[in-house]
């Protein structure tokens, strides 16, 4: 098959991993793959093979402009955004494949945005009946319930060559004493990052700052915390060293507020680091496999990061019962099923 990748940028977020893990395994299979993007900088190794095209202009309009116009000659052109799914379909929709990672209605607040999303999602799914393969079961039954149509299903998953238990030194000898809290700093409200600022500062003001320290993966977020806080800012990762600063921290505390399947709780409990987080992640279960709360309930989430901070029955539950639950979403079982489904489409639009 000859399968096209469209984006407008190709970045360091958990999407984005997920594409470069569909397209890396598509080539190794012997499918040509490219993928088009108007900004194409990742930490994630991407296989030579794979054709990376970059979009002549960085500017957004200019993307959803091309992606309107132009006829693709590949077999499948995959978008996992539904305005640009909506917009390839009008010339491709035979070939046009919407990969739902999220709900893209969530990406907004106001409500006249998210009635936009709605429409789009109404006319891409219903009028124009463009075939979605969602990450998670959940997202299907969103869209089963509110535009009446079935998707397939293939939940992510992670490599277990890469997460498993493996601390660094270095960041062991840096803590001395301290606890160290991970979180993900990215901008976009739905990962509930400003709850996590403002969590981890409630806890440096009951416990002091000499006892904690904090670690952030992602946006460059210097100067967020207090002075004195230990705040060590790593950035994008690759994921070998994501996997040394998961199993190296004593939490990851996740409060979003709205998921597909995400990748980094999953990866942290295969890395033996307890997981705080909320109901938006569908896989965690409270006690269980992580401490779970309503989304924006702060409350809840200090006094459970308090506990897990505290108590090593817990920490010990949390723990295997995360490892136990990381093992049931293999990378493999993904990448081979998402092939699969598409080779199945490509064979019925003949």
């Amino acid at each position: 098959m000859n399968i096209l990748f469209y984006r407008h940028t190709l970045l360091s977020r958990g999407g984005d991993r997920m594409i470069i893990a569909h397209a890396n395994h598509l080539v190794a299979e012997g499918h040509q793959v490219t993928i088009m993007a108007a900004q194409i900088n990742s930490v994630f190794h991407i296989d030579s093979r794979v054709i990376l095209q970059r979009l002549p202009s960085s500017n957004t309009a200019s993307t959803l402009l091309r992606a309107l116009v132009t006829h693709f000659p590949h077999q499948l052109i995959i978008a996992d955004i539904i305005p640009l799914a909506c917009l390839l379909a009008v010339r491709n929709r035979k070939h046009t494949i919407y990969y739902a990672q999220d709900y893209d209605e969530s990406y907004y607040s106001s409500l006249f945005p998210r009635l936009f999303i709605r429409l789009l999602y109404s006319i891409g799914l219903t009028v124009m009946g463009i075939r979605t393969i969602a990450v998670a079961q959940h997202l299907a039954d969103t869209f089963l319930r509110r535009f009446h149509v079935r998707t397939e299903v293939v939940e992510n998953g992670i490599d277990a060559a890469s997460f498993y238990p493996d601390p660094d030194q270095e960041l062991i000898r840096y803590k001395e004493d301290r606890q160290a809290i991970l979180l993900l700093s990215r901008s976009d409200a739905r990962k509930g990052f400003d709850v996590a600022v403002t969590i981890v500062t409630n806890l440096l003001n009951r416990k002091g700052t000499e006892t904690l320290e904090i670690w952030t993966v992602g946006e460059a977020c210097q100067g967020i915390f207090p002075a004195g806080v230990h705040h060590r800012d790593l950035g994008y990762v690759n994921e070998h060293r994501l996997r040394q600063i998961m199993s190296s921290a004593n939490l990851f505390l996740y409060p979003s507020r709205h998921e597909g399947l995400p990748l980094m709780p999953l990866e942290a409990m295969a890395c033996g680091c307890p997981v705080i987080t909320t109901s938006a992640v569908p896989y965690a279960r409270s006690g269980e496999n992580a401490m779970v709360s309503l989304i924006n309930d702060d409350v809840t989430l200090l006094n459970q990061s308090i506990l897990v901070l505290t108590n090593q029955h817990i920490i010990r539950s949390l723990i295997n019962g995360g490892i136990a639950t990381a093992q049931r979403y293999t990378l493999e079982h993904t990448l081979s099923s998402f092939a699969s489904k598409l080779v199945s489409m490509a064979e019925f639009q003949q």
